[in-house]
């Protein structure tokens, strides 16, 4: 098993039946490939994680980096692993606001962050702790 985060801005910003279409089309695209993950969004940044056989993750993030909704593409981290963290969500979702962030106290320093900030990229092992978080709280 193998899983990557990654975060991302969007180009250009977008809206909630974008937002929505992307994730329908990501949900049955991850499905065939047996891949889970959680996306985030929020104020035009994107924090993903996929996870799955290592070459259908790596392969759906070559997809990722050519499509042109997303730029500055930052890989956090990648690694093998040896369960699922996001097992039966083909693709779990959520919009962040400021106060989601305010309001989780692990996290209510980076309210003001988008994922694309250099904290992430300096911490990535946050990415993936704040990324379970709202899995946790998703359900």
């Amino acid at each position: 098993m193998h899983f990557l985060i990654y975060t991302s801005t969007a180009s250009p910003l977008m809206s909630d039946l974008e937002l929505t279409d992307l994730l329908a089309y990501s949900r049955i695209r991850n499905s065939n490939d047996e891949l889970t993950g959680m996306l985030l969004y929020k104020d035009g940044s994107f924090m993903q994680v996929l996870e799955g056989e290592k070459q259908k993750v790596l392969s759906t993030f070559s997809r990722i980096q050519k499509d042109t909704r997303h730029k500055d593409i930052f890989l956090l981290r990648e690694r093998e692993m040896d369960g699922r963290n996001f097992d039966g969500w083909s693709m779990g979702f959520r919009s962040v606001k400021t106060l989601d962030l305010k309001n989780e106290p692990a996290f209510s320093q980076l309210s003001g962050e988008l994922f694309s900030s250099r904290t992430y990229s300096d911490n990535p092992h946050i990415a993936l702790k704040l990324l379970k978080s709202f899995h946790q709280n998703t359900r």
